[in-house]
């Protein structure tokens, strides 16, 4: 029943496939999995490596890549079983032999180690361990037999056989990721990893078979002895440090490591543990003669990473490790010529660094020897830098150093600086982009104009930029090392989906990090920062779409109250000439404009431009601090909440709460740099709230001044002329025009502004 359901339900599923035209499997048809069942009963899938090794597996393998190679499993017998002559197990119309000859779990441990020619030099020893030797035993022990030379020795000492058994019965499924098994000499703990592809490893030493039962107890074979190759008896290994300073080839790296790192190499209690890239002795006095005594320490934390790393776990081309000061590791692992693994590291200028001997291991972590030490950048000055021509190919810098070499880039010696270090694909994403196309033509020509741009892209440092915690504020402009000419290099942090991201005006800085030579802090980025050449008065005045925002600003003294003192955070959004029509003016009005031209003055003018600028340097567009349907606010200088919104298809609008969504104007082009600040084009005006300008009507008086003179006294009808006309001169001058005279010497008119 429980089967006939089981192929509804994926009925239900491929049909409801079918329907949405969904070609279920497509994403995996690069993956094969083992299926055991197939080779025959009682037969596993193992991992099978370039070199003919086998790995026990936890979970059916798939096929899959190892240091860049396909490894693909292969079907043995399971463990305990063998195959039996003569005996065949029919498949899909072909035979295949069966394991059904099963291996006696009740012989002896070392007679059944001792069946096994690869694992046979392991027997005599085994069979020298008392407990296993008592009849009967008064507990199961597990063995983790090691494939071994015929001599029985462990590189430059004896086989420690009791480090290779551990009290009760362990299966391969009760080995956790994690934990710790206690040896029968007492002296340390064998330490279990479990990897995502279902190998296992003891003492950073890989399972090949498992779970095999003798008379004592269980059989684990490993593909080595445990401990390493090639580690004598006199090495301590009860914790990292002591191995590290009783191992006679990297006592000398050792003494160099900073006590911190020693404490807590050596501090086994805390549960850390710890992996040891340690450079040989000859090698390591070598790299001392060629560096000053306070880098040494920096070099030598750099070879010690956090947690235990086994060979095991490094099987990618490029592994990834960090260290304990923060900083990471690239791990590289590739076949030699003979198909064995091989895995070194490559230091940040492209140099491989062989791990020569690997996976020998303490009881806090393990260590692995290099041929050489592995020299970090924060070694480098930048004269190494820029004289290294390899380092620079491998980190993809060429163009900018070359630039550093042709310059004089005014750095003083003893001062720290940090600089924006543009990749070279920046070039060429200049070379392609329109706004900068005219910048990028002078560049190629220019010498001065190049160095100009090399040096905006330094700053001296003051600890504000030496890492990313440094950075005191959201926005913070740094002065550049141009003499006379000190642009501001202005940095803001930007929200993304995948977190936080940190710009240098529109340049952003991957992963958030900055290298750290020893006189520069160093902030890699694809692009390049264009110097800016005017000021934003300057900008307003030549452009021919802006004359009337211009004159405005002019009258409001906006670049001597506010642009001056807030530079370089300035953002202005500038209505253009064309914005400043009213759609409702018809043809022959008086007035063309819409009524926020006429009707701001003096205090009242100066808010409605501040309405129009933020404190803020802000790239927006395709380059800047805005993505795709998003909405952003900022407060305006006058106090208003600005609201700028995004829409899918890059569209900017501004408003504010209150504001009809049909009264935002929209950007019409972002992004005129210029050096106090940032300039935007607007295809209308922000309508300033009545509470930041009130409206005013205006109250007109017109005054005209009249001489009134008659010739006589004697006026027709005037019985009291004289009195009259003092009283009233310009009414009865007015009805005598034959004898009087009236002239207007004088008119004025008067306004005033009256708020509504």
């Amino acid at each position: 029943m429980r089967a006939v359901l089981l192929i509804l339900l994926w009925t239900t599923v491929f049909t409801a496939g079918q329907k949405s035209n969904i070609r279920f499997g497509d994403q995996f048809t690069d993956i094969r999995y083992a299926d055991p069942d197939s080779a025959g009963y009682r037969y596993c899938a193992y991992w099978e490596l370039a070199d003919g090794t086998h790995l026990h597996s936890t979970c059916d393998p798939y096929s899959m890549e190892r240091c860049g190679k396909p490894v693909n499993f292969e079907y043995k017998c399971c463990s305990g079983f063998e195959e039996a002559p003569g005996m065949f197990y029919a498949y899909g119309g072909q035979k295949a032999p069966v394991c059904t000859k099963m291996i006696s779990p009740f012989n002896d441990c070392a007679e059944t180690v001792l069946q096994s020619v690869d694992y046979a030099a392991f027997a005599p020893g085994l069979s020298t361990v008392n407990q296993l030797k008592q009849e009967p035993s008064d507990q199961p022990y597990t063995i983790f037999a090691p494939k071994i030379g015929e001599n029985g020795e462990n590189g430059d000492g004896p086989l420690q056989i009791e480090q290779h058994v551990v009290k009760g019965r362990v299966y391969v499924e009760d080995l956790k990721d994690g934990m710790d098994l206690e040896t029968l000499d007492g002296k340390r703990k064998l330490h279990v990893n479990k990897y995502p592809y279902g190998v296992t490893t003891v003492d950073c030493v890989e399972l090949l078979d498992a779970d095999l039962e003798c008379k004592s107890g269980l059989i684990h074979k490993i593909r080595q002895p445990l401990g390493g190759r090639s580690v004598g008896p006199n090495v301590d290994r009860s914790s990292v440090l002591s191995f590290l300073q009783t191992y006679p080839d990297t006592r000398e790296f050792t003494g160099d490591l900073p006590n911190q790192v020693k404490s807590d190499l050596g501090n086994v209690a805390s549960g850390k543990r710890y992996t040891v890239l340690a450079p040989r002795n000859q090698a390591w006095a070598a790299l001392k003669r060629r560096y000053p005594r306070q880098l040494i320490g920096q070099i030598a934390s750099g070879h010690v990473l956090q947690g235990q790393v086994c060979s095991s776990g490094l099987i990618r081309t490029v592994n990834v490790q960090n260290t304990v000061d923060g900083h990471t590791v690239e791990i590289g692992c590739d076949l030699n010529s003979e198909s064995h693994e091989r895995r070194y590291v490559k230091s940040v200028c492209g140099k491989k660094h062989e791990l020569v001997e690997t996976d020998m291991t303490a009881a806090n972590g393990v260590i692995h020897l290099l041929d050489e030490p592995i020299l970090p950048l924060s070694a480098f000055t930048l004269e190494d830098l820029k004289s290294n021509k390899e380092c620079a190919k491998a980190l993809k810098i060429t163009e900018f150093v070359k630039l550093l070499e042709e310059c004089d880039l005014y750095m003083e010696p003893g001062t720290k600086y940090a600089m924006i270090l543009p990749l070279d694909e920046a070039f060429d994403w200049w070379s392609r982009y329109e706004q900068f196309r005219e910048e990028y033509q002078r560049f190629q020509t220019d010498k001065e104009y190049r160095c100009r741009v090399a040096r905006y892209h330094i700053m001296k440092s003051d600890d504000r930029l030496k890492n990313i915690d440094s950075f005191a504020s959201h926005t913070m402009g740094h002065r550049t090392n141009n003499k006379k000419d000190q642009l501001y290099e202005t940095t803001y942090f930007k929200k993304t989906a995948l977190g936080s991201e940190l710009h240098f005006h529109y340049a952003p800085i991957p992963n958030m990090k900055a290298f750290e030579l020893q006189d520069v802090s160093v902030y890699v980025t694809p692009r390049i920062n264009v110097p800016p050449e005017q000021n934003l008065t300057d900008i307003l005045a030549s452009r021919p779409d802006t004359k009337l925002t211009n004159s405005k600003t002019v009258e409001a003294g906006m670049n001597e109250k506010h642009f001056r003192k807030n530079a370089p955070k300035n953002l202005y959004l500038v209505t253009t000439d064309d914005g400043w029509k009213d759609p409702r003016a018809k043809p022959g009005s008086a007035s063309q404009l819409r009524p926020e031209h006429t009707m701001y003055k003096g205090e009242a003018l100066e808010k409605f431009l501040l309405l129009h600028h933020v404190p803020l340097y802000l790239w927006g567009g395709d380059i800047g601090y805005f993505d795709k349907n998003t909405v952003h606010k900022f407060m305006s200088s006058a106090g208003v909440e600005l609201t700028f919104w995004m829409d899918e298809k890059g569209v900017m609008r501004i408003g504010y709460d209150g504001l009809p969504r049909n009264e935002w104007p929209r950007v019409v082009k972002f992004n005129l740099p210029a050096r106090d600040g940032i300039m935007w084009l607007l295809d209308g005006v922000l309508k300033c709230p009545e509470k930041v300008c009130p409206l005013y009507v205006e109250d007109i008086d017109y005054y005209d001044m009249y001489v009134s003179a008659c010739q006589t006294s004697h006026l027709p009808n005037e019985p009291n002329a004289p009195k009259d006309f003092r009283q009233k001169p310009t009414e009865v001058a007015s009805r005598h025009p034959d004898h009087c005279t009236v002239i207007l010497q004088l008119s004025e008119k008067s306004v005033n502004l009256i708020e509504a």
